[in-house]
């Protein structure tokens, strides 16, 4: 009976421990652009549609020549690294390409994103499971090269398939808040580039957090200052009993060096009481062609309300990442992987 009672007693000191970290509040969470592959300025600005088709027959080649699925290998062997409970993706693209001229929406798949990079972490014995998307622009333009194309932008929230993660009450919105440019110098009528974010009620391991993952405008500060509006408006995505974790690209650094050159987007969400856990590593960015450049500014955030401690916060992807074969980087962002422990 002693040996039995000593036995029981060592049990109850080993369950302790097991049950208590079950319910300590750590929770990893990641924020990624994955990149689409190519700048898209000299597009947009197109004057004409002949200019235009060469300008999107660039962006396709330059997509093409990024190997995305080479560079999502890469993201899928750092993710494995840090192994992130929660991921928020941005630019999450779907590249298609189709008959010229046709007015039926090409559907000739030529890169899925969500699927390759999933793909490539199921390989790895990492499995995630999509809890919710957002479908953002869906833009298709003729091109010099024969054919039209197509690109569709997501956004993404991913959680790991793991006994004691679930995911619900997802939502996927577009902000009102929109960036118009017209086509061709208006040829070809104008395009709203639609942006927005993805929430949920995420449990990780018995804590339980609404997250929210966007991507806010990137050329001009106007509509990307109005979309942080509606995060932190009342009844808006961030206004939540639950502690809220926000993953995003807010294209708004702390100290204004972001293009635009406006601040107010992160200052407008510190304001609301959100703390900055994403550390303090630049972000962005890398040159277009993912070949050189410097990384210059802070975008790319991982910010909570309440606050939380944190543990670590680690870039990936940065200046010493694993490169590909034509040594290039795996996006033009780094990533940012954050682990908190929640009060």
């Amino acid at each position: 009976m002693r040996t039995v009672a000593v036995l029981a007693a060592i049990a109850a000191v080993l369950v302790v421990p097991t049950a208590a970290a079950a319910k300590n509040g750590k929770v990893r969470a990641q924020t990624l652009n994955l990149y689409l592959g190519s700048d898209l300025t000299k597009a947009v600005l197109a004057p004409d549609i002949p200019t235009l088709r060469v300008e999107a027959g660039n962006i396709y080649e330059n997509i093409v020549a990024s190997d995305p699925r080479a560079r999502l290998k890469i993201q899928a062997k750092l993710i494995k690294k840090r192994r992130p409970q929660i991921i928020g993706l941005q630019e999450v693209e779907t590249l298609y390409r189709g008959t010229l001229d046709d007015p039926a929406p090409a559907d000739e798949v030529v890169f899925d994103f969500e699927q390759i990079l999933k793909k490539q972490l199921k390989k790895r014995n990492l499995p995630y499971r999509t809890v919710v998307r957002v479908q953002n622009t869906d833009v298709e333009v003729p091109t010099d090269l024969g054919f039209d194309v197509r690109l569709v932008d997501h956004d993404i929230l991913l959680v790991r398939k793991h006994r004691g993660i679930n995911a619900g009450g997802a939502q996927a919105v577009n902000f009102a808040a929109a960036l118009n440019v017209p086509l061709a110098g208006g040829a070809l009528g104008s395009l709203k580039v639609l942006r927005g974010y993805v929430e949920a009620n995420v449990k990780v391991h018995g804590t339980k957090l609404h997250v929210v993952n966007t991507h806010l405008e990137a050329f001009l500060s106007t509509p990307r200052d109005a979309q942080a509006d509606e995060l932190v408006a009342p009844d808006g995505p961030l206004d939540s009993k639950q502690p809220v974790l926000l993953l995003g690209d807010l294209n708004s650094a702390p100290d204004g060096t972001s293009q635009g050159d406006s601040k107010y987007a992160y200052d407008t969400i510190i304001a609301n009481g959100f703390q900055d856990l994403g550390g303090t590593g630049l972000t962005c960015c890398f040159s277009p062609d993912l070949l050189g450049g410097q990384l210059t500014t802070q975008i790319d955030h991982v910010l909570v309300k309440p606050g939380a401690t944190l543990k670590s916060a680690k870039r990936t992807g940065a200046v010493n990442s694993p490169l590909t074969s034509a040594g290039q980087y795996p996006s033009d962002h780094t990533g940012v992987v954050s682990q908190m422990n929640f009060r």
